[in-house]
């Protein structure tokens, strides 16, 4: 199956992200951090924002346990290593 897009339009790079094209391989990505965002951005001319409220219920005892092996880089030291 073949998928074509005439055009890639990105409005924002957030971290742990990225855009391939083509025959390409990803090798030994990680990605650990959570993030919550009640409003996100306003972007544009003459934008009002008037009397909001957010809220973000986040039950979560823990937000983002990592364990040690987890974090292997492909050289076998874990994340802090030397």
């Amino acid at each position: 199956m073949k998928v074509h897009f005439d055009c890639i339009n990105v409005n924002q790079i957030k971290m742990s992200s990225g855009i391939f094209v083509g025959s390409n391989s990803q090798n030994n990505w990680s990605s650990h951090q959570k993030e919550n965002s009640a409003l996100g951005t306003i972007v544009g001319n003459g934008n009002v924002v008037h009397q909001n409220i957010n809220v973000i219920h986040d039950e979560d005892m823990v937000d983002m346990p990592i364990k040690e092996e987890t974090i292997k880089e492909s050289n076998g030291k874990g994340y802090g290593d030397s």
